[in-house]
């Protein structure tokens, strides 16, 4: 029975096995290295939104949401934002919500989304009665495991797929004048 709401739908084609195989070894590959690094240095490198970035980094690393840059600065960008309004206005459920459309607007403004990075004022902001976070918090574990991640999928992409990651690293400059 065909719903009309439901349009004409299809799944996306079944992943080959190597494609598989790749998620699991960069994901887990990823994660334990962050939980290693973080164990044996006494530093975070290691944060819940990591989880999504690594199935962006492992099982769609040609998209722009996969890129290096998006994921380090959409992880700094929104971690800045989370801490700026827990440190102005305190962990409300306004501020919470504010901080997520703020992290997602600055993100879309600085061309740098990636979508993991949205939980980043969550994170802050819902566990900031257990923790006390300062500005420390970007570079460890926000940067540190950010930049952990892209050498890792650097790693893993380039050894197990025919496609080159990444396509584009930093691109701060654009060479075309209308953008």
């Amino acid at each position: 029975m065909k719903f009309f709401f439901l349009g004409s739908e299809k799944l996306p084609s079944r992943p080959k096995l190597l494609e598989l195989f790749q998620g699991l070894l960069g994901g887990t590959l990823a994660i334990l290295t962050l939980e290693c690094l973080t164990i044996y240095s006494g530093c975070y490198f290691i944060m819940a939104p990591f989880g999504a970035s690594c199935v962006i980094l492992f099982a769609v690393s040609q998209s722009p949401l996969a890129q290096p840059r998006n994921v380090i600065l959409g992880h700094l960008i929104s971690a800045f934002i989370g801490l700026v309004c827990l440190k102005l206005f305190g962990n409300s459920a306004f501020v919470t919500a504010l901080a997520v459309g703020c992290a997602i607007a600055a993100m879309q403004f600085f061309r740098c989304v990636h979508p993991p990075a949205g939980a980043n004022p969550l994170v802050i902001l819902l566990t900031a009665n257990q923790v006390n976070y300062d500005f420390n918090f970007l570079l460890f574990p926000v940067l540190s495991g950010s930049l952990s991640l892209v050498i890792i999928a650097y790693g893993v992409n380039n050894l197990l797929s025919k496609s080159k990651w990444p396509v584009y690293w930093l691109a701060f400059f654009n060479n075309k004048k209308n953008e």
